[in-house]
């Protein structure tokens, strides 16, 4: 297998490896701001209610923003749409790291959400159109775990950071609040440099639609019913993920007393766990199957999550914690390419913005009584909560797709 990626990695062309290269830096980027960014707000004044309307404020503009974005993307290029992602992404979080009033704030939520709804429905359909079907595999796993190996740097840059701050000499006396400051300032500068690659893809848009109006419609007629099941499996997943996922660096604090480079840490070998998974998703392809490793691995997540809920020892919760978002997110290489796979061209961006928006939607919809709920109530209602969401879309997903994509060959091909 090891040689396979490798002579696939090869043959990628260059705008697959700009693209690629761009993804690295806006992983770098993300991550730290993934990390620290709730502690920043939260040593600011902030409490975890106000933090989770926050965040799903980001989440519903990142929902909303992707439907004129795959628009843009089917019309134009998947370039234009990725640079507006990568300018308005940097920009919003360069505010957010300028100001803690609401109203930055706020508009740093709104502009860098817009930012991540345009990058959403570029980037797939973009690896999609510039490869071949035997390197979409190897492609979208690979796009997969580069991302999560710069979120593997970032999160110890992200526990580093804030220390090197503080104990640099020559900027003086610093409180930890401004050393996090300075750290999400470095976060929206790695963005901003994926712009330079960035700006070196290919113009090329989506072919367009040959055939009659008729047939156009008739793809239309048969995609809309497939993208209708991946939306309310992805809705549901998101909706789990929305109680949970956003305050994981303030559950390691609150919860297990870890200190912020602790967190780091546990982010960034969490993030390092999930790149392996997802390197695997060829194999999980041909050993299972897509629907069936898909089912597979987020079946697997739940037993991790639940120790999670009742154990309060650090290094248990890490390592349940690692676990846990490796099986969980291992299937996402596979349910990328299989969406893209089976929408039209000329539909792909709006495709990508509908599945994205139920996510993000139901993402959204969660954080704004999660929040809440965890500062009244703890963390053991929101995981049980996410618990039962990802259980529900594991039994949907296999009961949609299981049936539908089948290997190829009585031994088991490629799916």
């Amino acid at each position: 297998m090891k040689s396979t990626y490798l002579l696939m990695v090869l043959t990628f062309s260059p705008a697959l490896r700009r693209m690629l290269a761009a993804q690295c830096l806006v992983g770098l980027g993300s991550g730290i701001f993934a990390v620290l960014f709730n502690l920043y707000l939260k040593s600011g004044g902030y409490q975890e209610d106000a933090i989770g309307r926050l965040l799903a404020l980001q989440s519903l503009a990142a929902a909303l923003a992707s439907i004129p974005m795959g628009w843009v993307a089917d019309r134009t290029s998947r370039r234009t749409a990725y640079l507006i992602g990568l300018s308005a992404i940097s920009s919003g979080y360069f505010l957010a790291s300028q100001s803690l009033a609401v109203g930055p704030i706020v508009l740093a939520a709104i502009i860098a959400g817009c930012g991540q709804g345009a990058m959403m429905v570029a980037v797939q359909p973009f690896l999609q159109e510039h490869s071949h079907r035997r390197q979409r595999p190897y492609l979208f796993s690979m796009n997969f775990s580069l991302v999560l190996a710069m979120n593997v740097l970032s999160g110890f840059l992200a526990g580093w950071l804030p220390g090197f701050f503080r104990s640099s000499a020559w900027m003086g006396p610093m409180t930890e609040h401004r050393s996090l400051q300075l750290s999400l300032l470095a976060g929206a500068g790695f963005i901003f440099l994926a712009i330079l690659p960035g700006v070196r893809l290919s113009r090329s848009g989506p072919r367009p639609p040959g055939g009659t109006p008729i047939d156009v419609a008739g793809e239309a007629a048969r995609a809309w019913p497939l993208l209708t099941r991946f939306m309310m499996t992805s809705a549901l997943i998101g909706a789990g993920a929305g109680m949970i996922v956003p305050y994981f660096n303030l559950y390691f604090r609150d919860w297990t007393g870890a200190s912020i480079a602790q967190i780091g840490t546990v982010f960034a070998l969490g993030q390092f766990g999930t790149a392996i998974g997802g390197i695997s998703s060829p194999w999980l392809a041909r050993r299972f199957g897509s629907a069936r490793g898909v089912v597979l691995t987020q079946m697997l997540s739940l037993p991790f999550m639940a120790i999670m809920a009742w154990r309060h020892e650090f290094w248990l919760c890490a390592l349940c914690f690692i676990f846990r978002g490796a099986f969980m997110n291992m299937s996402s290489p596979l349910r990328q390419e299989t969406l893209m796979e089976r929408i039209p061209p000329a539909f792909r961006a709006r495709a990508s913005a509908a599945d994205s928006s139920a996510w993000n939607l139901a993402w959204a919809g969660s954080m704004f009584v999660s929040g809440g709920i965890i500062r009244h109530h703890g963390y053991a209602p929101c995981l049980a909560i996410t618990f039962g969401c990802y259980l529900i879309s594991s039994i949907l997903y296999y009961i949609f797709f299981a049936g539908t994509y089948k290997c190829d060959g009585p031994s088991g091909g490629r799916c």
